[in-house]
């Protein structure tokens, strides 16, 4: 099994994972053009993609995704509450619904949603040995409870907690991002990893702030709290971040 990061921060979120037959887009959050274009940039095509997969809502999750549904006649799995957020953004697709208590298949592709913490309905979803956890102001019992079975993951690390706390945001807006039902700081994103990850070979950190975070803070902090050796790496917000398999191995 394969993922590849094609985007990665508050900008836009979309990554793709192979198994065998399936292949699928977890979240389409840049335009349906970028996103065939950064697919093209790893040597994949939307041509070969079963279904595209949501977390949530949220504009940097759904933008291109009714185009793509359309345009390559794909479903959309979303849960209910998902659909009734974002039904208008999406337009006319053909939309299946899931339970975040019941996995569900594409194909031979079993797919776990796990509940993540947000301020609209959202989760994240465990693929065999694969973990993709967004969007979640704090880590969530559920996942604690994946993440010892996990190989790789793509965790959200998108703000440092001091430069939130300094930056020019108004004050509302910095309560909501540390709070509960925000967003996942670096500190806590490693914190994760270090407490629960004990058989990752690879983290990917991912969904950067472009004003609250920088692929050398997050570095930083994750080379001082995470104290098992093993790979990880900060995803690009602007471009493709590559291919890995899912035992750590990088492919392009």
């Amino acid at each position: 099994m394969e993922i590849s990061v094609i985007a990665s921060g508050s900008n836009g979120n979309c990554c793709l994972v192979e198994d065998r037959d399936a292949s699928v887009l977890i979240d389409a959050g840049k335009s349906g053009r970028e996103i065939e274009s950064r697919l093209s940039s790893l040597g994949k095509s939307m041509e070969d993609v079963d279904a595209v997969l949501l977390t949530h809502s949220h504009s940097d999750h759904v933008s291109g995704a009714g185009v793509l549904s359309r345009r390559y006649s794909i479903p959309v799995y979303m849960t209910r509450q998902v659909f009734a957020e974002a039904s208008a953004r999406l337009r006319k697709i053909d939309a299946r619904h899931f339970s975040l208590k019941k996995s569900f298949r594409i194909k031979d592709m079993k797919i776990r949603p796990v509940p993540t913490s947000h301020n609209v309905s959202s989760c994240g979803f465990v693929i065999k040995k694969l973990g993709v956890f967004t969007d979640t102001g704090t880590v969530t019992d559920e996942m604690k409870k994946v993440m010892p079975g996990l190989s790789t993951v793509l965790l959200e690390s998108n703000h440092d907690i001091d430069m939130v706390i300094k930056g020019p945001y108004p004050y509302f807006l910095k309560n909501w991002i540390l709070s509960d039902i925000g967003h996942l700081s670096n500190i806590h994103a490693c914190g994760f990893i270090q407490e629960h990850g004990k058989n990752l070979s690879l983290a990917l950190l991912g969904h950067l702030s472009g004003n609250n975070n920088t692929p050398e803070m997050a570095t930083k902090t994750f080379e001082a709290l995470v104290k098992r050796k093993f790979d990880f790496r900060v995803c690009s917000r602007e471009k493709a971040s590559g291919s890995w398999n899912i035992d750590g191995s990088k492919r392009r």
